[in-house]
């Protein structure tokens, strides 16, 4: 669980608690294992090839990584076994979550979406306080502790399973994790925010991830000066025009002096994206090409260092 001090504070890594200040540049939003189970519907992004994924880490450590937050939760491909394993050898921090996703990546018959809020709620502190289910059913395992509380909303509110985000609402709560909020294209933004503050939750304990594919710049400052953390990601999309919105999108969020309440990611839950396999930017743009390109473009080093890390580890450690 994170302890935050006056003195160190921490945020917890799949292989232990780590003081703030031994984190870099922190990638806010990837996945690098996904072994989706029997049952999902085809589509599912599949990333089981260990020998992949280690290259590809280390290539991201190499040209200056220090960590990832992985967005895979429990019953959909997250093994936090395998994670501690690539932590150990690639030398990258990970910050494993608890919660849930779109209901597309679970078999039909998955029981997460029949638990009550309640019972949904004690699953998340678990995995918060004592490990992920994985590594506490393995007998020989060391428990692997989540990070973070990842919830995902469908296409609207509405749509969206209400009883889990109020479990999430609940978790957070109670062990004050930070809640990363799945958007579809940045859709429902306002009225997510304005849930969790019913329930108890304020802005400042929140990520909007994707929210750069709604590129508002009113929209982006209003959230931010709330306190919400936005997350961007689609720098190597095309179907969403990076130059034309993410982009100005960022320059607006710097001219109104608020590069302090955005997280930078690239989200390559696709070989076809990774460098390892010969066909993408892979995890290692972020520290390289991202980063010089935001030097390039005038952005205040301390700005830069901020989105690249810093704000996102911030709200991990409380």
């Amino acid at each position: 669980m994170m302890m935050p001090s006056s003195s160190s504070p921490t945020v917890t890594t799949v292989l232990g608690p780590v003081p703030v200040h031994r984190i870099g540049l922190t990638d806010a939003h990837n996945h690098v294992w996904i072994n989706p189970p029997d049952g999902v519907a085809p589509g599912a992004p599949v990333l089981n090839d260990y020998e992949a994924s280690l290259r590809e880490l280390l290539l991201f450590h190499q040209a200056g990584g220090s960590a990832l937050l992985d967005f895979q939760p429990y019953g959909c491909g997250r093994d936090a076994r395998i994670l501690q394993k690539l932590a150990r050898e690639s030398g990258v921090h990970f910050i494993a979550c608890t919660g849930f996703h779109l209901r597309k990546y679970y078999p039909p018959e998955s029981p997460l979406w029949g638990l009550s809020a309640g019972a949904a709620c004690d699953l998340f502190v678990r995995e918060i306080t004592r490990g992920t289910e994985e590594t506490l059913s393995e007998k020989d395992a060391t428990p692997a502790q989540a990070g973070f509380i990842k919830a995902a909303c469908e296409a609207t509110l509405e749509a969206s399973p209400r009883h889990l985000f109020e479990a999430a609402a609940s978790a957070a709560r109670q062990t004050g994790a930070m809640v990363a909020v799945h958007t579809e294209k940045g859709a429902s933004a306002e009225r997510i925010v304005d849930f969790f503050q019913r329930q108890g939750l304020p802005p400042g304990r929140l990520m909007l991830c994707h929210i750069d594919k709604r590129p508002d710049p009113g929209l982006h400052q209003e959230l931010a000066r709330a306190g919400v953390l936005l997350e961007y990601d689609t720098f190597f999309r095309p179907q969403y025009h990076p130059e034309e919105r993410l982009w100005p999108l960022l320059e607006a969020m710097g001219k109104a002096d608020l590069l302090g309440s955005i997280a930078l990611a690239t989200d390559l839950a696709d070989l076809s994206m990774w460098a390892s396999t010969g066909k993408g930017p892979g995890l290692a743009s972020l520290p390289s090409l991202i980063r010089a390109r935001l030097l390039q473009r005038g952005f205040n080093p301390a700005g830069v260092q901020a989105m690249l890390g810093e704000n996102v580890l911030q709200r991990l450690a409380g």
